[in-house]
């Protein structure tokens, strides 16, 4: 199978980080009185709207798990070792990614999003160790 296949999860995962910025990049515009105030986004906690506080929550959150996700896919790839099974996972997690985002964004229930972030680790942990063997 094509290791650029593989890639393209990878590349929508990025897209969909993009989007969230967007997100976030507007409604901190939209509702912070001095850009100044956001060098510290601690200190921004309970002075912007949920949403916007919870889509830059959001934004963090896709630079963390996700980090573990684009090493081990690039790693697949380079290795060569890409068939439909790596695909098929590649493509699992980007769309838990994008769910975790969603439900993150709307209604917020912790435990959702808990079981979607421990389905995302056996997803990479699988991936990873499927390489060893």
């Amino acid at each position: 199978m094509n290791q650029i296949a593989l890639l393209t999860p990878v590349f929508v995962l990025i897209l969909w980080t993009f989007t969230i910025f967007l997100i976030m990049s507007y409604g901190r515009s939209r509702f912070m009185k001095d850009p100044q105030d956001a060098a510290h986004t601690k200190d921004l906690k309970g002075t912007l709207p949920a949403w916007v506080e919870r889509t830059g929550d959001n934004y963090n959150h896709l630079f963390e798990q996700p980090v573990a996700f684009y090493v081990v896919t690039l790693a697949i790839a380079l290795i060569n070792s890409v068939d439909p099974l790596m695909m098929q996972l590649a493509w699992a997690f980007v769309i838990l990614r994008i769910i975790h985002s969603l439900v993150q964004l709307t209604f917020n229930l912790v435990l959702v999003r808990f079981m979607i972030f421990l389905i995302g680790w056996l997803i990479i942990a699988y991936m990873a160790i499927s390489q060893l063997i």
